[in-house]
């Protein structure tokens, strides 16, 4: 009796510690201390695949000091931010104690980071963004001095060329950075990271480095959310790549073009098929798109030197409004065909004319069957001038 009280008594002994094992294992210590004249309120925000959501709040004390400490079940992103400018993104792992200095007001530049080496690495990643970042700033203001120089379409030039110089740096050491950190949930971040507006790996183009990454850190993180969310990225791209080539091969040149049938801007819907016997140029656009309205400027020119001969336009708008469609028709002077369903890139004509980026046109000939293929305006009439 008593040997079986010892073994349950160490058994229970050694559940409570593994209990209490498992929590500190689970748990995140996050200290500082910032230069600041003043008391902070600090907020903590977790990163999630499809959301921003504040951890926690902490207040420094008068000479900048503070401490957190959370219960995590896996690796992710962590915001610690000062002010809705002055933030720093940090990856933490269940176990980590990190300690972190900087100066309140310029975290991005100031900020160091010990005891956790993938907050290391986004530091790293988020400052030579931010380094090539000034440097288009700084190339801007020179844009803005030069607007009336009388040589300034040479400025404008050697700016345009200096800018996709910058840019073509930052995106070589994105792809250095992923290379060199495979099994990092950093590089989940180099992967989706945008040069101000504009992202720097494409899903389609960079493929091989979505998919790479995805492997590789499902090795390490098979039930992590952020890889599992990557993973389904993956598999989406592939889908979609599939779709694409299957309908590239429906949209070859000699091919019949596939049906639309949307309303135009009364609600009266209009087949494409209706316009059989004539040369009919689909041209996909948007209100919202400047070269799209250049492009319409140019096209009502061509239309109506050679509307008499059979030539019709199909505009098929990507807007998102009725108002904003109607505006830009009435602005630009269309008098030719338009259509929308008013469903922006979600349109199923986007995918059913391969459409990834506009203005993008096709052109029928008078049996329905494609002709050309995203062609510019002086394309455009030398195939009409063949074809008509």
């Amino acid at each position: 009796m008593k040997r079986f009280l010892v073994i349950a008594f160490v058994g229970v002994v050694f559940f409570c510690c593994k209990t209490k094992d498992e929590e500190d294992h689970k748990e995140f210590i996050l200290t500082g201390e910032l230069v600041t004249d003043e008391k902070l309120t600090l907020t903590i925000e977790e990163l999630t695949t499809t959301d921003l959501l504040v951890l926690d709040s902490i207040t420094t004390d008068a000479s900048g000091k503070f401490m957190s400490r959370k219960e995590i079940d896996e690796a992710g992103f962590y915001i610690l931010r000062a002010n809705l400018d002055d933030f720093v993104t940090l990856l933490i792992e269940p176990g980590e104690t990190i300690n972190l200095t900087g100066k309140a007001g310029n975290l991005r530049e100031t900020c160091r980071v010990e005891g956790s080496d993938g907050s290391v690495l986004l530091l790293e990643l988020n400052r030579q963004l931010h380094e090539n970042i000034k440097k288009v700033d700084s190339l801007a203001d020179l844009y803005r001095e030069s607007r009336y120089s009388p040589d300034f379409e040479q400025v404008q030039y050697e700016l345009n060329k200096a800018y996709t110089l910058i840019f073509e740096e930052h995106r070589q050491y994105v792809k250095r950075f992923i290379e060199d950190n495979p099994y990092s949930l950093a590089s989940i971040i180099a992967l989706y990271q945008y040069f101000g507006d504009k992202v720097i790996l494409s899903e389609t183009e960079d493929f091989e480095y979505f998919k790479n990454l995805s492997k590789s850190l499902s090795e390490v993180y098979p039930t992590n959310r952020h890889v599992i969310d990557l993973k389904k990225k993956v598999s989406d791209i592939k889908r979609k790549k599939l779709q694409r080539q299957l309908a590239e091969e429906k949209l070859a040149v000699g091919n019949t073009a596939p049906e639309i049938l949307l309303p135009d801007p009364e609600g009266n819907t209009i087949s494409l098929s209706s316009l059989k016997g004539n040369v009919v140029l689909i041209d996909f656009w948007a209100s919202w798109h400047q070269p799209s309205r250049i492009t319409n400027e140019i096209l009502r020119e061509l239309y109506e030197e050679y509307k008499s001969l059979g030539f019709e336009i199909y505009g098929v708008s990507l807007d998102r409004t009725h108002e904003q469609w109607l505006k830009a028709i009435e602005e630009s002077n269309i008098n030719w065909i338009q259509v929308s369903d008013l469903r922006y890139f979600n349109s199923p004509v986007v995918s059913l004319y391969n459409v990834e980026a506009i203005p993008y046109t096709l052109l029928i000939d008078r049996k329905g069957k494609i002709a050309a293929k995203d062609i510019d305006h002086r394309q455009l009439k030398e195939y009409l001038e063949d074809l008509l």
